[in-house]
């Protein structure tokens, strides 16, 4: 079973060396291959990676200008997309990537019993009461709204059968993506697997959309907006 995964990274020059790191150890003996795409980083995220050497299971995608954080993501995604299963994860060290090897073993178990439309994504343990107060109230806003279940949208990773990309043909460029995903997974009946995985503080930077109450209220109403349109 072959697993793809595009890491995006917007002005990370603080976390990317510690990404890549983190990438080198990891098990060679789990075939899951890591891009890490800089999406238009204006900072000096780009000149770092090209002081990376390329591996067999680590390559390195660039694009000139950021476009929005979902134009990227599915640009690297169609870029990764001859695999069984594709996927993405952020590149700000929020996710801890030790916890792939166990994924790995519950995705392969689909695998193995040739359940082809699989839908993975994390369920996030360890952040703060608002967080997961706003996650939760997404959820609802979302199930209420589409008649289907909804929760935990934004977590990390999510992995999905390659398949899956060709249905992903009005997606907003925005943050609403992890949404819109979501939703596709859903109308074609995929199966959803979920699982609690680490979630620590973002150790560098600040987040590209969450600055407080407020954002998470825009970056709400983005998402039903689009959801509902």
């Amino acid at each position: 079973m072959k697993v793809n995964l595009v890491i995006p990274c917007y002005n990370e020059e603080e976390a990317i060396k510690k990404l890549f790191a983190s990438l080198v150890t990891f098990s060679n003996e789990i075939d899951i291959n890591f891009y890490i795409l800089n999406n238009g980083s204006t900072d000096g995220t780009l000149d770092i990676m090209k002081t990376f050497n390329e591996r067999e299971n680590i390559k390195f995608i660039s694009l000139k200008e950021n476009k929005g954080y979902g134009y990227g993501v599915n640009y690297g995604l169609n870029y990764i997309k001859d695999a069984d299963y594709i996927g993405w994860f952020h590149g700000d060290l929020q996710f801890d990537i030790r916890n792939l090897e166990n994924i790995y073993e519950i995705i392969n178990s689909e695998f193995i019993n040739e359940n082809k439309q699989i839908f993975f994504k994390g369920i996030r343990t360890g952040r703060n009461f608002i967080s997961q107060l706003f996650s939760y109230f997404m959820g609802l806003f979302a199930t209420l709204l589409l008649r289907k279940h909804f929760y935990e949208i934004n977590a990390q990773p999510t992995i999905f059968s390659s398949a899956l990309y060709d249905s992903l043909t009005d997606y907003p460029y925005d943050f609403s993506y992890d949404t819109y995903v979501y939703w596709v997974a859903k109308k074609n009946r995929y199966k959803f697997l979920r699982k609690k995985v680490t979630f620590p503080n973002r150790p560098y930077g600040t987040s590209k959309w969450d600055f407080g109450i407020y954002s998470k209220i825009q970056f709400s109403y983005k998402n039903l907006k689009y959801l509902s349109s």
